[in-house]
C-alpha cells in the first residue's frame, strides 16, 4: 500500500529532529510528525489506551500516522471540497524540513527539499488547516491526467524465455483523447 498514489505515508522524528531507530528509509514517505526516539529522555505521545485508560508512552509511526490523519480530518472539515490530490499537495506545501537531522536531503525536480527518512518535512497543523480552509476552487490541483503509451503491437507475440526484447518509445507529453 505504501506506493499507492492514494496512500499518505507518514514518518516520525524525535523531538530533537533525529531519525528514530525504527524509521525506515522509504521513497513513499510524504510527511513526518514528531513522535519519539528510543531513549527515555524523549517525551512520548499521550493518548487513550485500552480499557478506558490513558497512556503517556505511545511512540513511533503508530503515534505519528494517527496524528496526521486527525490533522487531515480537520482540514477536510474546514474545506470538504478538498480532493485526495489537494490534501497531498497541501501537505507538501505546508511541511517544513527545518530542524530535521538527516543526511539525505536533496532538491527534487519541483525544487522542493525531500528526504527518504522525513519526506517533505514535519507537518504544520495550523498552516495546513488554514491553507486548506482558504483554498479556492480555482486553486485546487485539478483532475489527474492519465498518460498511456501502447508499446506492443495490437497482435499476440510469442516470446520464448531465451529471447530478449527491447521496447522503447519517446514522448514529451500526454495527449488528450
Amino acid at each position: 500500500y505504501a506506493n499507492s498514489i492514494y496512500t499518505i505515508s507518514i514518518s516520525s522524528a524525535s523531538e530533537s529532529g533525529a531519525i528514530p531507530w525504527y524509521n525506515e528509509k522509504c521513497t513513499s514517505t510524504l510527511v513526518t510528525a514528531y513522535s519519539s526516539n528510543s531513549n527515555n529522555k524523549d517525551p512520548k505521545i499521550a493518548t487513550t489506551d485500552i480499557r478506558g485508560k490513558c497512556t503517556d508512552q505511545h511512540t513511533g509511526t503508530s503515534a505519528a500516522a494517527p496524528m496526521v490523519a486527525g490533522i487531515i480530518a480537520l482540514a477536510l472539515e474546514a474545506n470538504p471540497r478538498l480532493t485526495w490530490r489537494d490534501v497531498q499537495h497541501l501537505l507538501i506545501r505546508t511541511s517544513s524540513h527545518q530542524n530535521l537531522l538527516a543526511n539525505d536531503w536533496e532538491i527534487n525536480g519541483a525544487g522542493r527539499q525531500y528526504s527518504h527518512y522525513f519526506g517533505y518535512g514535519v507537518i504544520n497543523a495550523g498552516k495546513f488547516v488554514e491553507m486548506a480552509k482558504n483554498l479556492r476552487p480555482e486553486d485546487q490541483v485539478g483532475t489527474q491526467r492519465f498518460c498511456e503509451v501502447n508499446l506492443l503491437p495490437r497482435r499476440s507475440v510469442r516470446i520464448s524465455s531465451s529471447d530478449r526484447i527491447a521496447i522503447a518509445t519517446l514522448f514529451s507529453e500526454c495527449t488528450d483523447n
